[in-house]
């Protein structure tokens, strides 16, 4: 019994000890795909290319992705979690709904502008990344439609059908960010205002 319970310890620290060493090994390989993405281009990357960046070998890469649409679907997934995670702490300091979509849309143009090169790929190939696109858009429609249905029940928002408005604030948000990241000319400060004026004035309660 004694002989059992000394060899649970080692097995226990080692499994763990791989599991920390896979998981900074896709970290690596996602960075080097971020890296070699913006500088290269999707289509311009090869595996191997990201293998070699990340210091590993080819077959290492296939043991994390199953090829490299795999691993740039991870990546969107992973930048796109984050920006929500930034978009809800942005709004903690604020109580008003207008304040909180002022907020919440000032740090998603600068979570894109950020992470251009992500989203330039995603955008730029929408049909080929179709499905990983919508999955995106489901993300923010589904936080959105529960915000504005909070801002109905407050008497803020106009009472439309909240799935309705969620789609169409989603929709234009992503169509202009995809536009303005090849117009890098107009301030932040300018498409983020206008971006704002235009969802409030269309969901502002009458008096």
């Amino acid at each position: 019994m004694g002989s059992n319970k000394t060899n649970i310890v080692p097995l226990a620290e080692a499994s763990g000890r791989q599991g920390r060493r896979r998981a900074r090994t896709r970290a690596e390989l996602l960075r080097a795909g971020k890296q070699l993405f913006a500088s290269r281009g999707f289509h311009g990357t090869k595996v191997a290319d990201i293998a070699t960046a990340a210091d590993v070998g080819t077959g290492t890469f296939y043991l994390h992705f199953e090829n490299k649409d795999a691993l740039f679907a991870d990546l969107v997934k992973e930048t796109s979690l984050r920006m929500r995670e930034e978009m809800d702490a942005a709004k903690i300091g604020s109580t008003d709904p207008h304040e909180q979509n002022r907020a919440a849309t000032s740090t998603f143009f600068r979570f894109a502008a950020e992470n251009r090169d992500v989203f330039r790929i995603l955008f730029g190939h929408s049909a080929q990344f179709d499905t990983l696109l919508h999955e995106v858009h489901a993300l923010f429609v589904a936080d959105i439609e529960q915000s504005y249905s909070e801002g109905v029940d407050a008497k803020v928002f106009k009472p439309f059908r909240a799935a309705i408005v969620a789609q169409a604030i989603v929709g234009m948000l992503s169509q202009l960010v995809s536009w303005w990241l090849d117009h890098q000319e107009i301030p932040i400060e300018e498409i983020t205002d206008t971006a704002h004026r235009l969802i409030r004035q269309g969901t502002t309660r009458d008096a």
